[in-house]
């Protein structure tokens, strides 16, 4: 037997090796899927499975505590039912210790009719010995058989009520093949209420079951009720409480978001701005030493010619000799004044501090139309924002940079500045139409030579802008867009 049981128990060990594998293989996803469920959802399923496993075992213990109750009332029932028809056949047996044939034969007249045979289809009269004085199975009458639980019981004077026990000898001699609900009560004496017999009934247990069935499925309603109402109620009040930290979740994760993206454009600003500030600082040093060889270029060289002019001056031996070298002495240093104030026109600015920025793009417009010569057509903002100086000077070097390249390399031709402002985004540009085929016209220096592209982009992009050329065949196109929020304006 143990070597039977061993070979079992090892035979199904075998398989659960496999099963184990899989359920450990398959409860990360479902953890992972889990987790990702929000909390109401999470509460929802956690709770339903934990109300379920506590409905069923409530619903158990409750059903299975009506059912013996169920059953010792209907057993009660009939042993109060019984007593009162056996009152006289006990009153026999402790007068004679035996039934007469006229009580036996009222007994079988009275379990063969069809009420009693219905619900009660066996019946018992044992002897306190365990002897069966009295049965509706004619061949138990006198035999004796080894006491059941419920005769013992009931000759100690309780009721007993249990299922019948198949394998019983008694049963087995009369071929019992269904569970009757057998019911034992102990039969007195009227007079001292002594024990004298006890009384044993098969009851048909299909009224029973029914009546259990019922009871059952109340009580089952009642716990499947009470925690349905019990879950939704919880439910609604996580539920709430859920959607208000999905809220703050999805808004956090929004600002975190946008913090982000706040962070990385700062970043970019800032390697903007540091490369911007060393482009300026390498390009501040070119114009110093532009200005510088302008100057010793122009200015200097003409200075000088002066100077050695002033040698024939006093050597001359005529008047009309000293006349002629002081004319040359004269028109070399207008000359030299000339070159200086076109460099020192270069390099400063009108007052443009109380001018709109309309009123500035127009000023320098009219300056570059004054000293070239050519027309420009102007497309206003119709904008009445106040700029700050730094972004005023921005714009004036912008036009300047831009009429004085279109005027370089398409003669003039088609120049036009437009301008418009998107909410707080300034757009500003300069075009031309392109030197014309056949035009004889060549563009004489402007004087003006100014910072050059390569200095504008560094200006502009140091105040987080954006500076773009576009080159077509119907001309070129200078372009600068600049973001005039982040307290720009207010600066």
């Amino acid at each position: 037997m143990t070597e039977h049981s061993r070979g079992i128990s090892q035979e199904i060990a075998v398989p659960a090796k496999p099963a184990v594998m899989v359920r450990r293989r398959m409860l990360p996803p479902m953890q992972e899927w889990f987790g990702r469920q929000t909390l109401s959802v999470q509460f929802l399923l956690a709770s339903s499975v934990l109300i379920l496993l506590v409905a069923g075992v409530s619903g158990y213990l409750i059903s299975r505590e009506v059912s013996q109750n169920a059953a010792g009332d209907r057993a009660a029932a009939t042993a109060l039912f019984m007593q009162s028809i056996l009152e006289p056949v006990g009153n026999e047996l402790a007068q004679t210790g035996e039934i007469s044939p006229a009580r036996r034969a009222r007994l079988d007249q009275l379990f063969a009719e069809p009420q009693f045979k219905g619900r009660f289809p066996y019946f018992e009269l044992w002897l306190p010995d365990a002897t069966v004085a009295y049965s509706t199975s004619k061949e138990l009458i006198g035999r004796r058989f080894n006491p059941p639980p419920g005769l013992v019981q009931a000759l100690r004077g309780d009721v007993a009520a249990d299922y019948a026990d198949l394998t019983a000898s008694e049963h087995t001699l009369r071929s019992l093949n269904a569970r009757y609900l057998e019911i034992y009560s102990p039969v007195r004496r009227a007079d001292t209420g002594e024990v004298v017999a006890v009384a044993e009934i098969h009851e048909d247990t299909d009224i029973l079951h029914w009546e259990i069935f019922k009871v059952r499925l109340i009580g089952w309603t009642v716990v499947a009720g009470a925690s349905t109402l019990i879950m939704l109620g919880l439910f609604g009040i996580v539920h709430r409480g859920s959607a208000t930290i999905e809220q703050q979740r999805l808004r956090l994760q929004q600002r975190a978001e946008e913090a982000e993206r706040v962070s990385e454009e700062i970043r970019v600003l800032r390697d903007r701005a540091r490369i911007a500030s060393l482009r300026m600082t390498d390009f501040n040093e070119r114009l110093t030493r532009g200005i510088g060889a302008d100057l010793h270029d122009g200015p200097a060289q003409l200075i000088g010619f002066a100077v050695l002019q002033m040698e024939p001056v006093r050597l001359a031996r005529s008047k009309a000799e000293r006349d002629e070298a002081l004319d040359v002495i004269g028109r070399t240093l207008e000359e030299t004044l000339k070159e200086i104030r076109l460099i020192a026109r270069s390099l400063l600015l009108p007052d443009i501090e109380r001018l709109e920025l309309d009123q500035v793009i127009a000023r320098a417009t009219r300056l570059h139309e004054a000293r070239t010569g050519t027309q420009v057509e102007v497309e206003a903002s119709g904008s009445k924002l106040t700029l700050p100086p730094v972004i005023k000077t921005c714009v004036y070097r912008f036009v300047q940079e831009g009429l004085n390249n279109a005027y370089r390399h398409a003669g003039g031709q088609g120049q036009a500045v437009r301008c418009r402002v998107d909410g707080v985004t300034l757009v500003l540009s300069v075009s031309d139409s392109g030197r014309q085929s056949g035009d004889g016209h060549s563009a004489e220096k402007s004087g003006g030579g100014g910072l050059g592209i390569h200095g504008l982009q560094q200006r502009v992009e140091s105040l987080g802008g954006t500076l773009n050329f576009i080159q077509r065949q119907s001309g070129a196109e200078l372009k600068m867009t600049l973001d005039l929020g982040g307290g720009i304006l207010d600066g």
